[in-house]
């Protein structure tokens, strides 16, 4: 007799098992050319330095970075993160700034502490994969909010909080996945206003908030009256290294402390090892300065695919001119669904992100992600040739 575990939900995959077969098979294949992952650039990496921080701190604090920490984190880690946030216009103290395993874990854990099944949770549409999926396990109402290269769909943001006594939001304002798009000055202004005046909190994911190609972008935090409203997370993972599994929380004390808890609960701490040497790594580096060499190879590779897209798509097919990020947002046809495509286009070399699973609810099938941001133009022109090729031939 089989053995029946008693789940108590079901976990999908993030896109149906034919398309992770897929890109699994295309993953191993190194004639196909890969532009589905939003992966930083590897060859931007500052794998010299981290090494000699990595070093620096074996040898100089071997015991104590081999040892347990606190659940809130590296002291000295904090207060550079809450200095790097100054500079960008977030006042935070180090008590209002927990270190997590990731901008990932800091979602789930504050999908765990202010969600509860039924809960309306006002959500972009399209959005973070991974987000859908982490707040998913709570079990809210997604409240789907139009968001694109044009902008939020304040409105909306404005029928969802009327309609609420409490409600949450989860939102990028200075740095959207998938579109690569930010949200202007103003928008920002009135998104701090409604949650004001409406009793409501919005989680703003900065993961892309300094990969901005035409001008610097505040967090949504940083403006006047957000700072009992918006809970900010942020990462290390595309601005330095994915590697480390570093991120960070900017909540309300009341919220961190909560925060704190539920983090010792989840894994006791973020490892040490990696927040010392990231540590040692800022003293000695200028984070600023490093992002600042990797913006023009990445906007270098932007616009690789930005040309090659208008010489090789077809003229019915569209696509947005990203401002940050690592990805481009393509719409197909409606008659053509992105899953089906897929299988041709692997055949022909390249692999892509189908874009139903960013849409939290109605999904749409004619939708695609292309990631440039860890190949070299020459690799992202001759991968769109081959995926314009393959679109021709449907």
């Amino acid at each position: 007799m089989a053995v029946r575990f008693p789940f108590t939900q079901w976990i999908s995959p993030r896109q149906p098992p034919e398309v992770e077969r897929l890109l699994k098979s295309a993953a191993t294949r190194e004639e196909v050319l890969s532009l589905a992952g939003g992966l930083p650039g590897e060859d931007l990496f500052p794998r010299v330095a981290l090494a000699e921080a990595l070093e620096e701190v074996m040898r100089e604090h071997g015991r104590e970075a081999l040892q347990y920490q606190w659940p809130e984190g590296y002291g000295p880690l904090r207060e550079q993160v809450a200095a790097m946030l100054r500079d960008r216009g977030v006042d935070v103290a180090q008590d209002e700034l927990p270190i997590t395993s990731g901008a990932q874990q800091a979602l789930d854990l504050l999908a765990r502490l202010l969600l509860r099944p039924g809960d309306a949770l006002g959500i972009e549409s399209p959005t973070y994969v991974a987000a859908i999926e982490v707040f998913g396990l709570q079990r809210p109402r997604m409240v789907p909010l139009a968001r694109g290269e044009d902008g939020l769909d304040l409105e909306a943001v404005r029928a969802l909080m009327r309609g609420a006594e409490k409600s949450l939001l989860y939102l990028a304002p200075a740095g959207h996945n998938p579109s690569g798009s930010s949200l202007s000055a103003g928008a920002c202004e009135s998104l701090v206003e409604l949650s004001r005046a409406h009793d409501a909190l919005i989680i703003e994911d900065d993961a892309y908030g300094r990969i901005q190609f035409e001008e610097p972008r505040r967090p949504l935090r940083s403006y006047a009256g957000a700072e009992e409203r918006v809970i900010l997370v942020g990462t290390f993972s595309k601005a330095l290294t994915p590697g480390l599994r570093v991120g960070w929380i900017v909540a309300p004390p009341v919220v961190t402390a909560q925060l704190v808890l539920l983090k010792g609960i989840a894994d006791l701490q973020t490892n040490t090892l990696g927040q010392m040497a990231l540590s040692s790594y800022l003293e000695r580096h200028d984070l600023d300065a490093h992002v600042a060499r990797c913006l023009p190879r990445y906007r270098e590779r932007r616009d690789a695919m930005l040309q090659s897209l208008a010489e090789h798509m077809p003229a019915e097919v569209r696509w947005t001119r990203p401002t940050c990020g690592f990805s481009v947002w393509v719409m197909l046809p409606e008659a053509l669904a992105a899953d089906a495509l897929l299988a041709r286009a692997i055949e022909a070399g390249v692999a892509f992100e189908p874009g139903a699973a960013f849409f939290p609810v109605d999904a749409p099938h004619n939708y695609l992600r292309l990631s440039f941001s860890n190949q070299t133009p020459d690799r992202i022109t001759e991968a769109v040739a081959r995926l314009g090729k393959a679109l021709r031939a449907v």
